[in-house]
């Protein structure tokens, strides 16, 4: 970022309440959080679940604040200490600092000539993020979206940490509802746009999966007609569904699909998995050749997630070679389809970040492809936010887990029966299902197991809090 104290009050629509010392004075970076407060920086003061930070304006004055955009009227302590330390103080009206933040970084969006790349979907935004990031940043000077801030704080925050050296912007986008997505494109204008998938997550908020197509599609439809660029999982069923929705071919947006089957434009073939789940294959992209890849991540999911990485190295120049270095070189985030491998010879899947079906059964897919000599073990906990249908989608991850031919399924929470349930119905021995009401019960279950050296995969969504359970065997091992 870099802005000045006048163009934060004149983007943000904010009032300046205390002049800044050197109006001239370029800000660098943004911060929500008083605690991290840089020199340079720019204090966003917004009421939070637990604090407000309007009640900590001083600290972050004090802490080196630049300037301080605040979300209610400020104090006259507040004020002095902005005069004392040559700071600048603007205000916005209480409830609409998240609406300032929109501003701001809509109106420095305009100051960037940056290829903006937004990304969305069910499952694997923020892991093909990563692989987009690292493929183009072989390439040019990239930005990308920070861990998996994809929302409305997140995704300005994210325009807002480029600078005019940046040739590439990657955006993940998020949503739990309709329009969300069209706003955050308002905000950072992409003209290339990725669609992992269209799952069940979220169907609690969204209603249908149908809905949720129609949420993704908004990326599509904000794409410029002429010059935008749609890459799209050729295999997911709701892609034409999409394109239809968007009009892409009608506005002029060029569609690049990719996949495993042979009628997409970048596809994977020959695919062989090591003794870790890691995958080589031959990759081919629109020029009509193949190179072979290797990835450090494991499934067959994150072939999709390097596909479409592949496709946005492609259409923005990256040279193939460069293309398969970095897809090589990506590395999965903390709790996501974390190995964690034990002195006792015991492996962990920690992926207890987030579940929705389609990453349940990834990660099961997975399981099944690593130590073929171990135990496998999936502990599964339950997943939220799947609306009506919530124990369907449940027994459905349980008869994939027995079709899995995994050795033994623990759930956990009370969700998580229907996940036994459904193993059971295809036919899973009971001898093979332990069902545990809470982590602590999951724990003493696994205990007497890692004499096996077992392979555990642990996952859940993020509020069943599973990490404990890998915390617990790794302290057992």
């Amino acid at each position: 970022m870099q802005i000045t104290p006048n163009q934060i009050a004149q983007f943000s629509g904010a009032r300046m309440i205390v002049g800044p010392h050197d109006p001239e004075s370029i800000i660098t970076n943004l911060t929500w959080d008083s605690r991290i407060v840089l020199p340079d920086a720019l204090f966003l003061a917004l009421p939070g679940e637990r604090t407000d930070g309007n009640d900590h304006i001083e600290a972050a004055i004090e802490a080196g604040a630049a300037v301080v955009l605040a979300s209610r009227e400020t104090t006259a302590a507040q004020q002095q200490a902005a005069r004392d330390h040559g700071a600048a103080l603007l205000e916005v009206d209480e409830g609409t600092g998240g609406e300032a933040l929109l501003a701001l970084a809509a109106g420095y969006r305009d100051s960037l000539t940056a290829t903006v790349i937004g990304i969305t979907g069910s499952s694997g935004k923020t892991t093909t993020k990563d692989m987009v990031a690292g493929v183009l940043a072989s390439g040019m000077v990239t930005c990308a979206t920070y861990g998996n801030y994809n929302n409305e704080i997140g995704v300005p925050a994210t325009v807002l940490d480029a600078d005019p050296s940046t040739k590439a912007l990657v955006v993940e986008m998020g949503m739990q509802a309709l329009d969300e997505i069209a706003l955050l494109c308002r905000i950072a204008r992409p003209s290339i746009g990725i669609i992992t998938n269209v799952g069940v997550a979220h169907c609690e908020l969204l209603g249908s999966r149908e809905n949720i197509a129609r949420a993704k599609a908004e990326l599509v439809e904000n794409l410029p007609d002429g010059t935008g660029i749609a890459i799209l999982n050729g295999d997911d069923p709701y892609t034409s569904f999409i394109c239809q929705l968007s009009r892409a071919s009608e506005r002029g947006v060029r569609t690049l699909f990719y996949g495993l089957s042979a009628h997409n434009d970048i596809r994977a073939a020959s695919i062989e998995y090591d003794s870790e789940g890691r995958p080589s294959f031959d990759l081919w992209l629109p020029d009509g050749l193949s190179r072979r890849a290797k990835l450090a991540l494991q499934g067959e999911h994150n072939i999709y997630n390097a596909l479409a990485a592949a496709a946005c190295g492609h259409v923005c120049g990256i040279a193939a070679d460069s293309i398969i270095k970095a897809l090589g070189s990506a590395r999965p985030a903390a709790m996501r389809q974390e190995m964690v491998k034990l002195s006792s010879g015991a492996i962990i899947i920690n992926d207890t970040y987030n579940a929705n079906p389609d990453s349940m059964r990834a990660g099961l897919a997975l399981l099944t492809h690593i130590g073929l000599s171990h135990r496998h073990i999936a502990v599964l906990g339950d997943m939220f936010e799947l609306g009506d249908e919530e124990e369907r989608f449940h027994r459905e991850v349980g008869a994939f887990a027995h079709i899995s031919r995994i050795d033994l399924l623990v759930t956990v929470g009370d969700l998580a029966r229907h996940i036994a349930q459904g193993a059971r119905d295809v036919g899973m021995q009971a001898e093979r299902i332990i069902e545990c009401s809470d982590v602590t019960a999951a724990l003493e279950a696994l205990k007497p197991l890692l004499v096996q050296r077992p392979v555990i995969l642990v996952k859940a969504s993020r509020g069943m809090r599973l990490e404990q359970i890998v915390e617990g065997i790794a302290q057992e091992c």
